[in-house]
């Protein structure tokens, strides 16, 4: 089994911006497509990742703001066993593209 390269800073930032959008549209009642969402992601900054790859992240993604008592898309349910390293990274960059939009 081959074993997929570390998520750089960018792959990261890339998959929570989309996931916070998608987040803003669940929130607002906004009509949104997750699969084009992920196509786009595909396509562009997570080309190099599989979509079976970005979904776990998404599901990374929802854990760390679980963990934080915040609100998750009801879609990707938290991961289990997320990795601290990665938690850590993924709550940064949340933090930082919050602080960002105040």
């Amino acid at each position: 089994m081959k074993k997929e390269k570390l998520w750089t800073d960018e792959e990261h930032s890339a998959a929570i911006e989309a996931y916070l959008r998608m987040l803003h549209f669940e929130k607002e009642n906004i009509p949104y497509s997750k699969a084009n969402i992920r196509r786009d992601l595909l396509s562009g900054p997570l080309q190099n990742r599989s979509k079976g790859s970005i979904e776990f992240r998404m599901q990374n993604i929802s854990a760390v703001l679980n963990n934080q008592g915040k609100t998750w898309i009801p879609g990707y349910k938290p991961a289990k066993n997320v990795g601290r390293i990665v938690e850590r990274k993924i709550a940064d960059i949340i933090l930082k593209i919050e602080g960002k939009g105040k």
